[in-house]
Order: structure tokens, then C-alpha cells, then sequence
């Protein structure tokens, strides 16, 4: 058996009742020769509990203190930094646009056709340093358009 399936006791029978009847008639109760101090003091708490409530001008002061009203400058103020974060979050994460690269110089494409050519390998050198020149002219278009290296 746990605490709460266990009978309750005479000791506890006797307590309930003096509170019941301290909570039906409390003048009697008070007369009672065979006081409870827990029992009326609980008593006594409970009918004190059911009397003390607050008038309407004594709730109104608490809830206003509790929550004060809101001024007009101080809503101004939420939404003006509220559309401002909106804005940073907007431009930080809109997608931008195509990166402009550059076009291919002439003397690169003079080179890939040179290279095309069979039994040409000296061409081949000359297309490997115009690819070069213009690779790198790629890389700095892109490092603008996206953000530099990483």
C-alpha cells in the first residue's frame, strides 16, 4: 500500500471534522473545547480568503502598475527598428546579381586555334599563358561580383 491508499488515521479523522465545523459555524467552533490550532487556523485563513478581495479602483492601480500603458513615441520607436532590421536582413541576404565577366582577348582565341592544329606544340605554351592572363582577369571579376577569396 502506498501513503495515499493507506485509511486515514483517528488523529487525521478528528482534524477534519474540527475543520469542518470551524468552516460551517466559526462562533461555535471558537467555544469548541477540543481545539485544533491547525485546524482553525486554516479555518480562519480560508474564510479570510474569501473575504479579502480587492476593490475595483485597488485592481486597477495594481494592473496598471503591472503593466504600465505604452506611450505612442515608445511604439514608434519598435516599429522604426523593427523596419530597419527588416531592411538589413532584406539587403543581407537578397541573391546578387550575375557577376559581369570579361570576354576572352583576341590573341587568347589566336591561340586556341593554333593549338587546334595538329603538330603545333609551340602553340601549345603560348595558349597556356594567354589562359593564364585570362584566368586571372576571371578570378578578379568574380572576387568583385561575390566577395573576394576564400
Amino acid at each position: 500500500m502506498t501513503f495515499e491508499e493507506n485509511p486515514p488515521t483517528e488523529a487525521e479523522l478528528l482534524q477534519a471534522e474540527l475543520l469542518a465545523r470551524a468552516l460551517e459555524d466559526p462562533a461555535r467552533a471558537a467555544n469548541d473545547p477540543t481545539p485544533v490550532e491547525d485546524a482553525l487556523g486554516a479555518a480562519w485563513m480560508l474564510r479570510a480568503s474569501r473575504r479579502a478581495g480587492l476593490s475595483e479602483l485597488r485592481a486597477r492601480a495594481v494592473l496598471d502598475r503591472a503593466w504600465p500603458k505604452r506611450t505612442w513615441p515608445v511604439r514608434a520607436a519598435a516599429v522604426a527598428l523593427a523596419a530597419g532590421a527588416a531592411a538589413v536582413a532584406i539587403l543581407a541576404v537578397r541573391p546578387r546579381g550575375p557577376a559581369e565577366l570579361p570576354p576572352p582577348p583576341v590573341p587568347l582565341l589566336q591561340a586556341q586555334i593554333a593549338a587546334a592544329r595538329p603538330a603545333a606544340p609551340a602553340a601549345l605554351a603560348a595558349l597556356e599563358a594567354e589562359s593564364g592572363a585570362y584566368r586571372a582577369q576571371l578570378y578578379r571579376a568574380l572576387g568583385r561580383a561575390y566577395g573576394g577569396a576564400r
